[in-house]
């Protein structure tokens, strides 16, 4: 006899509380209600929904949320990004997608960025499987653990299997992805599978096979359309019966559906040329939309296709600002968003020149922090093999209204809060395809509006300009090059690069970072060389002012970016990572992967090093004259900094030639920072400002920001390297390796969490061998070294000749 089967799901879901924003097609919601929803509302809209299915027969479980007949599956991308996943790296999407009662999911390309070893530990605490049928790891020649590649189980007296695919589209732009995971085409795999799970001498004799995937539209159109997934399919053919779909945040619905109330979606869309009738979902974006869908089966036959889908109806529901909560998920949002906000207040960081976000400073002339982020970000994608070109973008142009806070912070220890305060914007950091001249019409438009504090104001990497503010606006660009120093990789410690400030106490503070080097020229042509540009999707739309850089040709498009925040949080935990894991002997990293392991390798023997030859120091230091850099020798004695919570160091009288000397992290009894009060002298510096703490013994020299040691007892050396390689290695470290042992959020109690009626998934994290607690020890202040500095890769010429 024939069956209906009910479905619920939804794809795409990152902001846990939004603005609400009118979807087409959506009831019209007074103007005097509340502008915001939740996934408590989602959470209730659901589960409602999944209470007017029957009760299951058979059902062995005592979960509530398992004993319906029906279906709740999810099409990927959960875990990032978001404001909070900045913070939690995903981990307060644990409990939540636990507490929805999720059967089923297929993994998205977001939920690969915080790298495949956190995604493990985040998958392993969910309480559903996650599928990823197309993708095989060439170590085990399966698929990678703990993601599964096909799912079966029995709803409504029918036998059901569950794949899930996704597209090689995304794949290439994911800076994490393990170089072992080889795609395998979404047909090839899916009629293998077709063939596997419905043979009737099999295992499991499946009925229908529904395939969850994370593909654009055209590529699902035309996926279904091989696979039979159409009205009216061959029975005799292998194939696929249904997809379920995420990725392009769009509501979508097949043309020949019966019904489908709430839908005001466009079938004759570009993509959809191809659409006769296929069976595919899509349901919008972000826990605003619910699909619930019910599929007439026909009877069962001796066919390949023992059920065929005779007819599809379904609803689009839409949560609104009056819709209802779930008390219980309503309840455990508020201990997460309570864990986020405990969070913010933890360092990140520790700046040794301040962090200055004045709109006075970042909205009218070069910054060292705006350098020091575009730098970061000028590396955000390299791993991502944009069109196959390793060496990742060209050019980073941001611009001043990016930088929030109107604050200036540090020097110091900077929270995570304070880097949200900063980069508080939620769209994702794309990549361009762009030619000279429009980056010269760019630049033009961006310093257009000098002296005036416009958003608009140029914040670059890769990039060396100069420019005029006494020319007419549109006339002020004199010059645009290539940085030559982000298209060459920096030797180890190249003599070059590095800058001292030797101190009377025998202190020497080191900064590696090389001085702008005029590269290749930006020509103002149109057409010929196209430049790899990462900036805003905000900025990629055309808007305050940046018209030439709309409409350009995507490489990292605003579905595939990350945001600013997760990746600056991101490159700070690597940076913190390298700091913990050079200090360990080599049999405590014996685990780490092949490129790790050098990174750690170079670190550690870079803490045994001796000094730099002071000869190799400029009088005029390009960097220890920058406007921002402490010119007094009393800025980095021990005794001056710790008022500012900085590390003062100390020779050990019982130490050995070549032996790391001991650095005491020393915490002021009361907040370090004043917010906008640079330290303009070294009167602020006083040498009994507090009554020093009992110090933690930290060793430290960081290869990617950090201090240490020269050998030999010669005395205390500051190193601080701001080199391409060093931000790479961390961004690398941060994607490839646990960072938990370094993370201020404490992600395993977070996805612990859980409301009366949800249960922790019996699969485990991958077994990654590290180092014990014991050996690693405890090193509550393990942060990043950073240094923002202005270097003069934006050079105003007619300040210069003054």
């Amino acid at each position: 006899m024939s069956v209906d089967l009910p479905i619920l799901c939804f794809n795409d879901v990152y902001r846990v509380n939004q603005r609400y924003v009118s979807q087409p097609g959506a009831p019209s919601v007074s103007s005097k209600t509340d502008g915001h929803i939740s996934v408590s509302q989602f959470g209730h809209l659901l589960l409602d929904q999944r209470a007017e299915w029957a009760d299951r027969s058979n059902s062995s479980s005592s979960t509530e949320t398992r004993e319906k007949d029906g279906l709740v599956v999810f099409a990927g991308d959960v875990f990032n990004p978001s404001t909070e996943s900045s913070v939690t790296r995903g981990s307060h999407m644990v409990p939540i997608m636990n507490a929805l009662g999720i059967d089923c999911a297929c993994v998205g390309n977001h939920d690969f960025d915080f790298g495949y070893p956190h995604l493990t530990k985040l998958i392993s605490s969910t309480s559903f499987p996650w599928l990823l049928s197309n993708i095989v790891d060439d170590k085990t020649g399966n698929t990678p653990a703990p993601l599964q590649k096909y799912w079966v189980t029995e709803r409504c007296g029918v036998k059901i299997g569950i794949i899930g695919l996704v597209e090689q589209d995304w794949i290439a732009t994911i800076p994490s992805w393990p170089d072992s995971f080889k795609y395998k085409p979404m047909k090839d795999v899916a009629l293998e599978l077709s063939t596997e799970l419905r043979d009737p001498k099999g295992q499991h004799k499946v009925e229908v096979i529904i395939a969850l995937t994370h593909c654009r539209v055209p590529n699902d159109i035309a996926l279904a359309n091989e696979l039979g997934a159409v009205h009216g399919p061959d029975s005799s053919r292998h194939g696929v019966d249904l997809l379920i779909g995420g990725h392009d945040h769009v509501s979508f619905y097949k043309k020949w559906a019966k019904s489908w109330e709430g839908y005001s979606g466009d079938h004759e869309a570009p993509g959809t040329e191809k659409d006769k009738g296929v069976m595919l979902i899509k349901s919008g974006t972000d826990f605003r939309d619910l699909s619930s869908a019910t599929l007439s089966l026909s009877p069962p036959t001796n066919s390949i296709r023992r059920r065929t889908i005779m007819s599809l109806t379904g609803v689009h529901h839409y949560v609104l600002p009056v819709s209802p909560s779930s008390p219980s998920i309503d309840a455990l949002l508020k201990n997460l968003l309570s864990s986020v906000s405990s969070t913010l207040s933890k360092s990140v960081c520790f700046t040794l020149t301040p962090f200055d976000a004045r709109s006075e400073m970042v909205r009218t002339r070069e910054t060292g922090l705006g350098n020091w982020a575009a730098d970061v970000l000028l590396h955000a994608y390299a791993e991502s093999m944009i069109e196959g070109v390793e060496e990742g973008a060209d050019a980073v142009i941001i611009c001043g209204g990016t930088l929030r806070g109107d604050s200036q912070y540090g020097p110091g220890k900077i929270t995570m809060g304070d880097i949200l305060e900063i980069f508080p914007f939620e769209d994702p950091v794309v990549c361009i395809e762009i030619d000279g001249k429009g980056i010269w019409d760019t630049l033009e438009s961006a310093l257009s509006k000098w002296p005036a504090q416009e958003g608009r104001f140029p914040i670059i990497s890769g990039l060396v300009v100069k420019w005029d503010h006494t020319l007419p606006p549109y006339q002020r660009v004199k010059s645009i090059h290539l940085s030559a120093a982000a298209q060459k990789e920096d030797l180890d410690d190249p003599d070059d690069l590095v800058d001292f400030v030797d101190q009377e106490d025998g202190t020497r503070i080191e900064v590696k970072q090389r001085p702008p080097e005029v590269g290749e020229e930006v020509k103002n042509e149109e057409g010929g060389r196209m430049y790899k540009v990462i900036t805003r999707e905000y900025m990629a739309q055309g808007y305050d002012g940046f018209t030439a850089l709309k409409n350009r040709r995507t490489l990292i498009d605003d579905e595939s970016g990350l945001i600013i925040s997760s990746i600056i949080r991101s490159f700070l935990l690597g940076s913190s990572y390298i700091f913990r894991h050079k200090q360990l002997v080599a049999s405590h990293t014996a685990h780490l992967s092949t490129r790790t392991k050098p990174i750690i390798s170079k670190a550690r023997q870079s803490l045994l090093s001796p000094s730099s030859s002071p000869d190799c120091s400029p009088r005029n230091s390009h960097l220890s004259s920058s406007p921002n850099f402490p010119q007094n020798n009393s800025w980095v004695s021990p005794s001056s900094l710790q008022p500012f919570g900085i590390l003062s160091s100390t020779n050990s009288q019982s130490q050995t030639p070549g032996s790391p000397g001991r650095l005491s992290l020393v915490a002021p009894r009361s907040p370090p920072r004043e917010r906008g009060n640079p330290l303009e002298s070294p009167g602020i510096f006083r040498k009994n400002f507090i009554e020093p703490p009992s110090p933690m013994d930290v060793r430290l020299e960081s290869m990617g920001f950090g201090f240490g040691f020269g050998s030999g007892g010669e005395g205390k050396k500051h190193v601080i390297s701001h080199s391409w390689s060093a931000i790479r290695d961390a961004m690398f470290i941060s994607r490839h390796e646990h960072l938990s042992d370094v993370d201020c959020l404490e992600g395993d109690k977070m996805r612990a969490q859980h409301t009366s009626s949800s249960q922790q998934n019996e699969s485990k994290t991958m077994d990654i061998p590290g180092a014990t607690n014991e050996a690693l020890g405890v090193m509550e202040d393990e942060l990043a070294i950073v240094c923002p500095l202005i270097d003069g890769r934006l050079k105003d010429v007619a300040v210069e000749e003054l």
